[in-house]
């Protein structure tokens, strides 16, 4: 009688591990779906959105070993000041390949940031040179553009920043009233 049992044990047994990695499956596409896509236009409007307070508008993906140096930091700088400074991180990962959203996603969710990360709606040429003709010329990432509180840029730059580096460059913003 035990052995009998055996074969309707061990199929409900596979039949709660494929249900669990259909739902794990599940899971993924729905962060995925989750992750907001902005054009230029849309990022425009953030800053604009956020008028009144320093923007911290920052570029990277997550094949970029130099974005993962800076990207604690950003998560540090967003803490410190969450009053009067709002970061805009915007991923630079090709949102049609599954496979770097869900990167994306896992590297998201292990992080944690205290701020939205977007992705771009496209990684074409156009869109670099929609955000920035200065970007365009090399497209190389890290890039941030800090923004003062009235939405003008103050700060442009296309290499890893360290805490103290973006603290130096928006301090004096957000003591400017």
């Amino acid at each position: 009688m035990a052995s009998s049992l055996r074969p309707t044990w061990l199929a409900l047994g596979a039949l709660c591990v494929l249900a669990l990695a259909v739902r794990g499956i599940g899971a993924q596409s729905t962060a995925q779906n989750d992750l907001k896509a902005v054009d230029p236009k849309d990022i425009k409007n953030l800053i604009g959105a956020n008028k009144g307070k320093v923007v911290f508008l920052n570029f990277m993906a997550t094949y970029c070993v130099p974005c993962h140096t800076e990207f604690p930091d950003i998560i540090k700088l967003q803490t410190k000041y969450k009053d009067s400074l709002q970061v805009i991180e915007v991923s630079m990962n090709d949102r049609s390949d599954a496979a770097e959203t869900t990167e994306l996603t896992k590297y998201i969710a292990d992080l944690k940031p205290p701020f939205t990360v977007y992705i771009a709606t496209s990684t074409d040429d156009q869109y670099y040179k929609d955000v920035d003709a200065r970007w365009a010329q090399s497209e190389a990432l890290p890039m941030t553009m800090i923004f003062d509180r009235e939405g003008k840029e103050i700060h442009f730059y296309q290499k890893a920043l360290t805490l103290a580096d973006m603290e130096r460059d928006v301090t004096p913003l957000l003591a400017a009233k």
